[in-house]
C-alpha cells in the first residue's frame, strides 16, 4: 500500500486504485491481469483498512466508481460468472446519464482492442469481450459509461 502523502492521488491496493475525494473513495480499474473476486476482495479490504488508519478525519460513505465495465448490457454477452460480471455485482447502480465529455464506444475500442480506425471485421474476435464488443456496435448499438457505489 503506497504512503499518506501518495494517497493524495491514486493509490495502489492489489489490483485496484483510488482516490480521494468528497464523500465516497473513487475506484479505478487499472490494466494490469484478470481481475478475479479474490483480487478485488482483497483490494477492497486493504482500501477498507488504509482510508481510517491515514486519513483518520475524513468520512467515506462508498467506493464509487465509473466506467463502461459497469454497463450491464456486457450481462447480454458475458457469462454469470465472469469476472466482469461478478465485479458489476458488487455495485448498486446510478440512474444512466450520457456523459458529455466521453464516448463509451471509443473508450472500450481503446481499452480491448487498442485501436479506434481498425474496421470491426479486422478485429480479433479470440475472447467473449472481443466478440460482445463487435457484435453489440455490429447490430448498431452503443456502449455505457455506467457509475455505481459500493459501501465501505
Amino acid at each position: 500500500m503506497a504512503d499518506a502523502a501518495r494517497a493524495r492521488r491514486h493509490l495502489r491496493a492489489g489490483r485496484l486504485q483510488y482516490h480521494r475525494g468528497g464523500t465516497a473513495i473513487d475506484l479505478h480499474i487499472p490494466e494490469s491481469g484478470p481481475m478475479t473476486p479474490e483480487a478485488v476482495t482483497a483490494s477492497l479490504g486493504e482500501a477498507r483498512a488504509f482510508f481510517p488508519r491515514h486519513f483518520p478525519d475524513e468520512r467515506y460513505a462508498d467506493f464509487a466508481c465509473g466506467s463502461w465495465l459497469l454497463d450491464p448490457q456486457l450481462r447480454e454477452y458475458l457469462p454469470e460468472d465472469s469476472n466482469i460480471v461478478r465485479f458489476q455485482q458488487r455495485f448498486e447502480l446510478e440512474p444512466y446519464e450520457e456523459p458529455q465529455w466521453l464516448d463509451a464506444d471509443v473508450e472500450v475500442m481503446r481499452f480491448v482492442f487498442r485501436t479506434l480506425t481498425a474496421p470491426l471485421d479486422q478485429l480479433p474476435r479470440r475472447t467473449t469481450l472481443q466478440r460482445a464488443i463487435v457484435d453489440h456496435l455490429k447490430a448498431g448499438r452503443h456502449w455505457q459509461i455506467r457509475r455505481g457505489h459500493l459501501p465501505i
